[in-house]
């Protein structure tokens, strides 16, 4: 995040916990739900992963209720790899919603959770064979191809079962340089590009085929979006190229895949955006397109990155003749270094004050997640700290470095269950 980012990402979070919401401040304390910070570390210690069931629940009736209002059918899968946490994603799926893997152990611990193969996309520039296989034999609802290689292999696998497998194709479109996303600019290894001709061959191959038929075309371009206008460029050139495929070779697709990219819940709403708000225009290029059409998103970190914190002890205070420095026991091991982090640390005792504070990790190494800061009173080692927007891509890229991955746990209301219990030395490694 660019250092103003940053510091709309926290005055936002601190109008966040002005309200009586499940994240909230109450007798100068954070609490979550019906707990307050304070009393849920003492049991467990830092550094503490943990989820809001209130919160979650409230993102994911947001997201029904935008495809809801919609004039298309829309399609909700859970992208898993935001959250692994087998506790959290029941939630989504008891709710009703889909999900969308992109490996074999994905897709394993899709169906550990209880999602049937019809729930299921998935995605991926690169598929092992065995895993192919596996989708197509459980049934998935969608396998969405990035190469040749693939369609060959799928062609062939048809073949040999006797069967007709339904595809997807992601496609690469041109955009302008300023709405072009990290995921597909040209010459990238996800999917096929439409300027050079690769989508449209793709698609022909795909089309002669006596054992594959195209039922979606898949497009997703974007990380951690917050305004609708670039997601209503992808979708229009999308359009485009459906419009061109259709009309020359005589066939229909039904599905659209506009994969996710959606940044967090509250910090869109910060910026005047509802997720309703945001799809409605985000496929208004769709007007005017013949017959009916299946949309599907898939929406990650707005459905769980908000709901929850890492809360995290301070180990060591110091002052260096640049900086104060705040250095506490999360690190990397649960709040990996990543550049669309949106990581935002308050104090979980409330302290009036202006004092500058850098907050750094224990590690002997320059790896803190993020540059993170926070403007308060006087604090001290053993002071608890929360770090917010910890709910997406913490848990699922956390590693053993230089300490264990943590305890996870999901509070509702008044209590708290398990997610995630840390491992010792001993349980970790197989003598």
């Amino acid at each position: 995040m660019t250092r103003d980012t940053r510091l709309f990402a926290s005055s936002a979070t601190r109008r966040l916990l002005s309200q009586n919401g499940p994240f909230h401040v109450e007798g100068r304390e954070v609490w979550i739900e019906s707990l307050s910070c304070r009393e849920i570390v003492k049991p467990l210690g830092t550094p503490l992963l943990v989820y809001s069931t209130a919160r979650l629940l409230d993102n994911i009736a947001e997201v029904a209720a935008a495809a809801n209002a919609s004039s298309y059918s829309i399609r909700i899968h859970f992208a898993l790899k935001a959250c692994y946490l087998v506790g959290v994603v029941s939630l989504l799926r008891d709710a009703g919603l889909n999900v969308e893997v992109i490996s074999e152990y994905e897709y394993l611990l899709a169906r550990r959770i209880g999602f049937s193969p019809a729930q299921v996309i998935v995605n991926g520039p690169a598929k092992r064979p065995e895993f192919l296989e596996r989708a197509v034999i459980d049934g998935v609802s969608l396998i969405n191809v990035e190469s040749l290689s693939e369609i060959g292999f799928l062609q062939s696998l048809g073949q040999r079962l006797g069967r007709t497998i339904e595809v997807g194709i992601r496609i690469n479109p041109l955009l302008s340089r300023r709405l072009q996303g990290p995921f597909a600019p040209l010459g990238s290894k996800f999917g096929f590009d439409v300027p050079s001709g690769e989508a449209i061959e793709a698609v022909k191959r795909v089309a002669r085929s006596r054992s594959l038929s195209l039922r979606a075309v898949h497009c997703h371009s974007y990380t951690r979006q917050y305004r609708p206008d670039a997601h209503r460029a992808h979708v229009a050139a999308v359009v485009k190229f459906l419009r061109r495929v259709e009309a020359d070779l005589g066939i229909r697709i039904p599905v659209l895949d506009f994969g996710g990219g959606f940044g967090g819940r509250y910090l869109m709403e910060a910026q005047g955006q509802t997720f309703r708000h945001f799809i409605r225009e985000m496929l208004e290029p769709l007007i005017g397109l013949s017959g009916d059409r299946q949309v599907i998103v898939e929406p990650g970190r707005y459905l769980v990155n908000d709901a929850a914190a890492c809360l995290t002890s301070i180990l060591t205070c110091k002052r260096t003749a640049h900086r104060r420095w705040a250095l506490v026991d999360a690190g990397r091991n649960i709040l990996p270094p990543r550049e669309n982090a949106e990581y935002v640390v308050m104090p979980c005792q409330v302290s009036p004050g202006r004092t500058l504070y850098h907050v750094g990790d224990f590690l002997c190494m320059p790896s803190e997640p993020v540059p993170l800061s926070l403007v308060s009173g006087a604090i001290a080692p053993g002071d608890l700290l929360a770090v917010f927007n910890a709910g997406a891509y913490t848990f699922s890229m956390a590693q053993n470095f230089g300490e264990p991955i943590p305890n996870a746990i999901l509070v509702d209301k008044g209590e708290w269950t398990w997610l995630f219990k840390k491992r010792s030395v001993e349980e970790q490694f197989i003598r």
